[in-house]
């Protein structure tokens, strides 16, 4: 299960990617989760990478991808 603002910026993604075929940048993810510093965006990305719905793409800047599909988290 994933935290609230886990699920946030998740979705946020999911959204973005889907539409705009490129990741936001740092400063997108904090404002759409409504946090004040990019160490928190980071640790967010990084549980979501750890958990295994998103996926970073190594040497590249602003490349993520995702695994899971939303209807399989839980609120």
């Amino acid at each position: 299960m994933l935290t609230k603002k886990q699920k946030e910026l998740y979705d946020f993604l999911d959204h973005y990617i889907k539409s705009n075929q490129i990741s936001p940048s740092f400063e997108e993810m904090k404002k759409a989760v409504n946090l004040k510093s990019k160490s928190g965006i980071h640790r967010l990305i990084t549980n979501l990478e750890q958990r295994g719905f998103i996926k970073r793409l190594k040497h590249r800047a602003r490349a993520m991808e995702i695994v899971e599909k939303s209807s399989s988290i839980k609120d």
